[in-house]
């Protein structure tokens, strides 16, 4: 029968029959890559060139779209090799830059040649450049959170090196006369060590060196009570007698536990300020001067009564 000789044709000759399809698939491949379209793409925005006497403030678009209409072959390379605008910056000096864009500034990934290609958006750029600058600048520590309430720094947390390099738009470094280190949450910490800690300088600005060591003293909290301070009275005529009643006060600190153990009733100065004041009777509430690192400080009256007489001539 005709029918039984079927299956001997579809297999004889096989291997040319392969070559043939494959060859016919290629060329369909190819002749579909080679159909035009166009499809848009968002690609970075890059300035090249820029004087390193320069920096750029304000914003630049950090992207540009653009419609290409090339081969399917070369739309597809580029979904994988990525096109990009080139801004030549090599012209640009202090001030308002504005240019509008070009097709001229893309640059295409190699073996890729568009048929027509388009900005489509933003079609100009409009910044500002200015001069770079810098100068030194005194590192601030931050501090965030609280420790538990049986607690407190033993003292000030600084910086070390407590300088850095700041380097920006010359606008704002030149009224940078410090700058912050990121917060250090004292929520999280749990005993006195060193810490690395980055600094933390406003948009634009750069730090050198950009991390510092703070050391971090945890104290237990603790209370002090002084007695028997006498005030300083601060008084303009010499030849002016006072009386204060009463003649000493007593101080109650509270802060570090290593702190107030060292210190005595000459750590702290009472002063009562008579100053420009005439011959009276006056009620004054005293000022108190304690060292760093006291948290809380009361005395155990509010005001004193003071005297002041014209000395008697001898």
């Amino acid at each position: 029968m005709a029918f039984a000789n079927i299956p001997r044709g579809i297999f004889s000759n096989i291997g040319v029959k392969l070559l043939a399809l494959v060859v016919g698939i290629v060329i369909w491949f190819n002749a579909i890559s080679q159909q035009e379209e166009e499809r848009d793409f968002v690609v970075p925005l890059e300035l090249a060139n820029l004087a390193d006497t320069l920096t750029v403030t304000g914003r630049v678009p950090p992207s540009v779209e653009i419609a290409v209409r090339a081969s399917r072959r070369d739309l597809l390379l580029m979904e994988f090799r990525r096109a990009a605008v080139m801004l030549n910056m090599s012209n640009a000096g202090p001030g308002r830059f504005t240019q509008r864009l070009s097709v001229s500034d893309i640059a295409f990934p190699p073996g890729v040649e568009p048929f027509r290609v388009r900005i489509v958006s933003p079609l100009l750029v409009d910044f500002d450049i200015e001069e770079l600058a810098t100068r030194r600048a005194r590192v601030a520590v931050t501090l965030a959170g609280s420790l538990p309430n049986d607690q407190l720094l033993g003292s000030v947390p600084e910086a070390e090196p407590d300088w850095v390099l700041v380097t920006g738009p010359e606008n704002l470094v030149r009224r940078l006369d410090r700058v912050p280190t990121e917060p250090v949450d004292l929520s999280k910490i749990k005993e006195s060590g060193a810490r690395e800690v980055k600094i933390d300088p406003p948009p634009l600005v750069a730090a050198q060196p950009d991390k510092v060591r703070i050391q971090i003293e945890i104290s237990e909290r603790s209370t002090r009570v002084l007695s028997n301070i006498p005030p300083t009275v601060l008084l303009d005529e010499p030849t002016f007698s006072v009386e204060v009643v009463p003649k000493t006060l007593t101080l109650t600190l509270e802060g570090p536990k290593a702190l107030l153990n060292s210190l005595s009733s000459k750590d702290v100065s009472i002063l009562l300020d008579l100053s420009g004041k005439a011959p009276g009777r006056y009620r004054l509430a005293p000022e108190v001067i304690v060292p760093n690192g006291i948290v809380r400080y009361s005395l155990d009256i509010d005001s004193v009564r003071v005297f002041v007489t014209r000395a008697k001539p001898l």
